[in-house]
């Protein structure tokens, strides 16, 4: 086997490990867009527990050859890069579409190609949709919230009786003396 082959299948295998280990993968189209903009979005993207690649289209191919991207060839042409989201990935999400937004206002989608995420392709509405969503911390504190407020209410029934029971037969007494 020639050394480049080789050389290839270690770098196919990097990017597949990378997808096993990614909760979301955004395909982003960098045409047009300065080296020192891409370096501030690379660094935020890092910062945010996830990775910038940029790569060869047939290898990225090749790495989601068994997945269901393979059905989706035309979202690894031209000039591709792809963002791994390591830890969550609304925060990833979140972080490229507000760059591709401070690029075009008027047309956000034009640089995201799709993305990947639990063995799906989403759209770049889909992905849109996952940046707008409140962070996992926000979501978190909701959910507390919803389960936190029958437990109080039942609480404060349950403290009230006695409370009410006690009043009551201070009543009582104040009337009786």
């Amino acid at each position: 086997m020639r050394k480049s082959w080789e050389r290839k299948g270690q770098i196919i295998n990097s990017y597949k490990e990378r997808i096993n280990r990614s909760s979301l993968v955004i395909f982003f189209d960098f045409t047009g867009i300065d080296a020192q903009a891409i370096t501030k979005l690379r660094a935020d993207v890092k910062d945010a527990e996830g990775e910038m690649l940029v790569g060869k289209n047939t290898l990225f191919y090749r790495a989601f050859m068994d997945t269901v991207m393979s059905d989706h060839r035309e979202v690894l042409t031209g000039p591709t890069a792809l963002f791994f989201a390591y830890g969550d990935p609304v925060k990833i999400a979140k972080i490229v579409f507000d760059f591709v937004k401070e690029i075009d206002e008027e047309k956000p989608l034009s640089k995201i190609k799709g993305g990947f995420m639990q063995g799906r392709f989403l759209k770049p509405a889909e992905v849109q949709a996952l940046a707008e969503l409140p962070p996992k911390e926000v979501l978190i504190s909701k959910l507390m919230g919803a389960i936190q407020g029958p437990i109080y209410a039942l609480v404060m029934a349950l403290k009230s009786a006695p409370q009410k029971l006690v009043l009551t037969l201070k009543a009582i007494e104040e009337k009786k003396s």
